[in-house]
């Protein structure tokens, strides 16, 4: 049994609350924001303790962090947590510079304690099923990926913190870095990323641009687009969608969140073709997310995303600003 503090009372520290009370195996949840009126009413919907960050630090018996903070405290929150004792999940992007990066994770190396970022597409059951079917060899080798990922404006962030490209990196860097990570996961390590952004005006938002193209082209020869907006309408019947389509050697894989259908696949096993549509079993990936970082704990495994991972997906993110910035292709290389 785990004693856990959950930093943010925000979107994603009320979806986190809910998975571990769903898993009903913590002993005490803590929650801790600045703004004490959002901390309570998480903590009376799901039976937790209000405390302050110093008073978590100072709590022997608390033994898990969840950071669910904006992205800009993150690289603090993280250090003193783990130079505290503490095991440290915390929510993506892991930081918005390279180097805070690097030091929460030789944080982590230091203390001993797990640290685990939450990149949760990869506890998506469609694209689970993604790898399943590359893995086995469904579609042969994959060369081509498209993947689009979006919806309106994050209009939930305090202080509207992610209108500042300093505190929110934009699109590519809050959004897109999901498909980053998963891509690099199944794709290997990318070589160079040529993006392009663009900025719709708006009484929300400031310096940070809506909606963002990369091309990334992978070691491997592989190239993947990439669309991340948050540009769409509000009040739209759907508020938020993800497309992909990857094409292989011998066949494709499709999935969109437009048709009833959850995954199509269309490929030629020994010469001959298969047509088949299926709907993954659902279920809920943040809590499986947060399962897999405490049995890292309890069985002292390594953890399903560890800081290194994150770093390489952030430097992804990065090299695409960079590149939409300066109009030119970047190579990785130029990002570190």
């Amino acid at each position: 049994m785990h004693s856990i503090a959950i930093l943010g009372a925000g979107m994603m520290g009320n979806v986190h609350a809910r998975a571990y009370r769903a898993m009903g195996e913590i002993s005490s949840l803590w929650i801790i924001d600045p703004v004490e009126s959002r901390a309570k009413a998480i903590s009376e919907k799901y039976g937790a303790n209000v405390a302050s960050f110093e008073e978590v630090l100072e709590n022997g018996v608390i033994d898990i962090v969840d950071i669910c903070t904006p992205t800009f405290t993150h690289g603090e929150l993280a250090v003193r947590a783990l130079e505290a004792g503490k095991h440290v999940f915390c929510e993506k992007p892991v930081a918005l510079k390279i180097e805070e990066a690097r030091a929460m994770d030789g944080a982590a190396k230091k203390s001993g304690r797990k640290f685990m970022v939450g990149h949760v597409v990869r506890f998506f059951p469609q694209y689970i099923r993604v790898r399943e079917l590359a893995v086995a060899g469904d579609i042969g080798e994959i060369v081509m990926a498209r993947l689009y990922r979006g919806g309106s404006f994050p209009s939930h962030g305090i202080d509207n913190w992610f209108a500042d490209i300093d505190k929110s990196g934009g699109v590519f860097v809050d959004l897109s870095i999901h498909d980053f990570d998963f891509l690099r996961k199944l794709l290997g390590p990318v070589k160079t990323v040529e993006a392009r952004s663009v900025a719709l005006s708006s009484e929300r938002k400031k310096d940070s641009f809506d909606h963002g193209m990369a091309i990334l082209r992978f070691e491997s020869g592989a190239l993947a687009h990439i669309e991340g907006s948050w540009a769409e309408p509000t009040g739209m019947p759907v508020n938020f969608g993800t497309f992909y389509e990857f094409v292989g050697t011998k066949g494709m894989i499709t999935n969109s969140y437009e048709r009833e259908t959850t995954l199509r696949l269309q490929t030629s096993i020994d010469g001959k073709p298969k047509y088949s549509q299926e709907n993954t079993a659902y279920y809920d990936p943040y809590a499986e997310e947060l399962k897999s970082f405490i049995l890292s704990i309890d069985e002292d495994r390594e953890v399903p995303v560890n800081g290194q991972e994150a770093v390489e997906s952030l430097r992804v993110a990065l090299a695409a600003n960079l590149s939409a910035k300066l109009h030119r292709p970047v190579e990785l290389s130029e990002v570190f």
